[in-house]
């Protein structure tokens, strides 16, 4: 729906406390994904302005700061400052998909920039809205 901001990246951080962690990743890239996706380009930078609230986990903490500048880049927009804050940073890095070893490999061969600085690795194509 062009124009709404009821889905903010922000506003997923209670389903993301309350979530099985292998529903996590489903909720952020394919809800959220659809709501960046069918969004009218110029409500895009509200959607993910806000700083979302700790989940409580360092790792999806980091993964929401990635996701927030990888969309920013890909749609030419100014990353929000919150996604450069210390605490949106691994200090050892995670793979949110790796029951597979194949799925490790990809995910270190082909993370997004901005998820690699973040310290998360994951498969380009796991991050894709379809």
């Amino acid at each position: 729906m062009p124009g709404s901001v009821a889905n903010r990246l922000c506003d997923y951080v209670p389903q993301l406390r309350n979530a099985a962690e292998d529903w996590r990743l489903r909720l952020i890239v394919h809800d959220f994904g659809h709501v960046w996706k069918y969004s009218d380009p110029a409500v895009r930078p509200l959607l993910i302005v806000d700083e979302p609230d700790p989940v409580g986990d360092p790792h999806w903490d980091a993964f929401l700061a990635a996701y927030a500048e990888h969309l920013a880049y890909h749609a030419r927009i100014e990353a929000p400052s919150w996604v450069f804050d210390d605490s949106r940073y691994l200090t050892r890095w995670w793979i949110p998909v790796a029951d597979l070893e194949s799925l490790r490999v990809e995910a270190f061969v082909h993370a997004p920039a901005a998820f690699e600085a973040h310290g998360v690795f994951i498969a380009r194509r796991e991050l894709e809205v379809v």
